[in-house]
């Protein structure tokens, strides 16, 4: 993002903050504003950096206070009443942010993301390196006290460069994973959320969610729950929380060009192929969904397509530069 779209996008995030902490706020605005969130990522990510940034306004200055205060004294003169103080004195707040160039005060962000059939490894200022999967998107929030990456899309490997001052907090939806320096996946799927812990330890906990596990409490929290080594837990939307022991390894063979399946359902391992495919892969309807166990090799997409062929009765069809369908196969090759 360079700095005039930053400007302008921190502006309209101020404005929103100051309209719908008003006492006049309508229900109207409140939803105004929750479609300009969910019309752009950004949008959703510079209005939190405003609150981050509106709730502590300590860090503007002895300056900042004298600009509001006097403002705030004849409110209160005027109006007799206190609750009106709050929200005049924050419109001022924000008219000053504005005035000293208060984007540069928000945390600055850098979005990494790869397409289908991509991977990318990033390294971060700290040390610290991301291995992205295909089709995924991450965003990056550094400080000198916070280390923030929020996983908007796919999967990642994190390989967290160790600083006890600094806690690693890696996000995605509801979950939240604490490291200080570790390697883990996360993966972002339909309905839930995967860590999986190749070295040290990590915390996990549903932020979002409502279940209460004391037997998993951990550092104060009943639904935190620490995994080490080959440890898993997936985290349904809910903020239910199953934790197994795997091969981690073998959950990111992706990163070495392999997908291992143990006993997949067809259409769960035709998802995670065409995250590796440069072209659409489609099961026909009428097609079982076969369990599937072996390896599959991702830098060759017909190598992938002949391995499925081989493990279950379908054919595959190229209907287009762009589509291929999986059809029940009559033992043919194709």
């Amino acid at each position: 993002m360079d700095t005039q779209k930053q400007r302008k996008g921190s502006e309209a995030a101020v404005g929103w903050f100051v309209r719908l902490h008003a006492d006049n706020v309508t229900e109207t605005a409140r939803r105004e504003h929750a479609t300009w969130l969910a019309d752009d990522e950004k949008n959703r990510a510079q209005y939190q950096a405003v609150e981050r940034s509106m709730q502590d306004l300590s860090g503007i200055g002895d300056w900042m206070r004298a600009q509001t205060g006097e403002l705030n004294r004849r409110v209160m003169a005027r109006q007799g009443r206190r609750h009106k103080v709050w929200s005049v004195g924050l419109a001022a707040a924000a008219s000053v942010l504005v005035a000293v160039g208060y984007w540069t005060l928000l945390d600055p962000e850098t979005v990494y993301e790869t397409a289908r059939a991509e991977q990318r490894e990033v390294s971060l200022d700290d040390g610290s390196r991301i291995h992205l999967n295909a089709a995924s998107r991450v965003v990056v929030r550094y400080t000198k006290t916070s280390r923030e990456v929020e996983l908007v899309r796919g999967e990642g490997v994190f390989d967290v460069a160790r600083d006890e001052h600094r806690p690693f907090v890696a996000t995605a939806v509801d979950t939240e994973v604490v490291a200080v320096g570790t390697q883990f996946r996360l993966r972002l799927a339909a309905n839930d959320v995967t860590v999986t812990v190749l070295e040290g330890s990590v915390a996990v906990s549903p932020s979002g969610g409502h279940v209460q596990d004391p037997q998993g409490a951990a550092d104060g929290q009943a639904n935190r729950k620490l995994l080490t080594m080959n440890d898993q837990v997936t985290v349904a939307f809910d903020g239910r929380m199953d934790v197994e022991s795997v091969d981690a390894f073998a959950a990111t063979a992706w990163r070495e060009g392999k997908l291992i399946f143990d006993e997949t359902p067809l259409r769960m391992v035709i998802k995670e192929v065409a995250r590796h495919s440069p072209v659409d892969i489609v099961v026909a309807d009428d097609v079982p969904n076969h369990p599937i166990t072996g390896l599959i090799h991702i830098r060759s997409p017909d190598s992938m397509l002949r391995f499925i062929a081989s493990a279950v009765p379908v054919t595959p069809v190229r209907v287009s530069s762009e589509e291929i369908v999986l059809h029940g196969s009559d033992g043919r090759d194709w």
